[in-house]
């Protein structure tokens, strides 16, 4: 069992609203799971989520960002390395320009790495094991105010980025996905093992695809260079209208791969046994986003590529998503009507 001192308290409280705050696309999934994932998976979430604010400021140099990360990662292993006096991640929080929930995170990381000491043995070295992959992969693919511009050079580095700050998190949720109370049968949990990167990286790319335009105008691209340059493309024309047919192919090549990780995310749901319903629906619903956010993208490509915007379904698409996700999380049948 979870530690008193941290579980309903009033700790728990905050952080939930913290969760909130950060995450209202992932928030209803994590408040569906089961009393103890909720909170396993909610508090796991909440780290990567302060990973992230270090990694995406991007008014702190690289060498900066590498020390509050290394910083993080001495903290996971053990919450008693975390320094009270001149505290990084305070010193961020107070000059950067991120957002108020985010700054709450970092003023308050002592009590989310003490927290993890609280949780069961196994589950602590899960969440340690994979929180620090992440951050160590953050290290690797930083930018900051001495390298504004961040482009990744191939698609084997895509690959990689995206296993770093996604595929680490399906690794993570498939160890707690299958702790023994939940006796879920061998066979599945193999497939759900093979799959898990992939559940990850699915949604990722997708983020990346639909978040494109945007992160261009901010200042960061995803976009591989050298998928740029098979199609005679350039960074500059790739975020012009221009050249639309030769964007259109970088971008239907991006697509293809994102759909070849949520096709693995597919057999990694209709593995989870229809008994851990509430499971089943935290994995439904954002895989359900993500093929109707790929498939709008698909539809709208022409507008998408004149736009600077990042993309986005309809609110009565998601509403009608988050309805009949409860239908699909009793049926793989259902499921993939769900999906198309």
């Amino acid at each position: 069992m979870i530690d008193k001192k941290y579980y309903n308290t009033e700790f728990a409280v905050k952080r939930n609203i913290w969760l909130k705050e950060v995450s209202r696309t992932f928030y209803p999934s994590i408040k569906i799971l089961p009393e103890d994932l909720h909170f396993f998976v909610g508090h796991s979430y909440l780290i990567c989520r302060l990973l992230d604010t270090l990694e995406d400021a991007y008014d702190i140099t690289v060498e900066t960002k590498k020390e509050a990360l290394d910083e993080a990662i001495s903290c996971l292993k053990n919450p008693e390395n975390y320094k009270k006096e001149n505290n990084i991640f305070f010193k961020i929080a107070a000059t950067s320009d991120i957002k108020p929930y985010e700054k709450i995170i970092l003023e308050n990381s002592f009590d989310v790495f003490e927290c993890v000491d609280t949780f069961p043995e196994n589950v602590q070295k899960f969440v340690r094991e994979w929180t620090i992959e992440m951050a160590e992969g953050m290290k690797k693919y930083s930018f900051g105010t001495d390298n504004p511009k961040v482009q990744l050079s191939s698609t084997d580095e895509l690959e990689e980025y995206t296993y770093y700050v996604a595929g680490t998190v399906g690794e993570l949720l498939s160890r707690l996905f299958t702790l023994e109370h939940f006796k879920v049968p061998e066979k599945s949990r193999d497939i759900m093992f093979r799959n898990g990167i992939a559940f990850g990286k699915a949604l990722q790319y997708v983020n990346i695809i639909k978040d494109s335009r945007e992160d261009f105008t901010e200042g960061r691209c995803f976009i591989p260079e050298d998928l740029l340059h098979k199609y005679s493309l350039n960074l500059e024309d790739f975020f012009k209208s221009e050249k639309k047919v030769q964007i259109k192919s970088a971008y239907n090549e991006l697509i293809e791969k994102a759909e070849e990780h949520l096709q693995a995310s597919v057999r990694y749901v209709e593995a989870v046994p229809v008994r851990l319903w509430r499971i089943r629906l935290f994995c439904i619903w954002p895989v359900a986003l993500a093929y109707a956010t790929l498939n709008g993208i698909k539809r709208d490509l022409d507008d998408f590529i004149t736009t600077n915007d990042t993309y986005k379904i309809s609110r009565a698409e998601v509403r009608s998503i988050l309805i009949k996700g409860y239908f699909a999380a009793f049926s793989n049948w259902y499921f993939r009507k769900l999906i198309g």
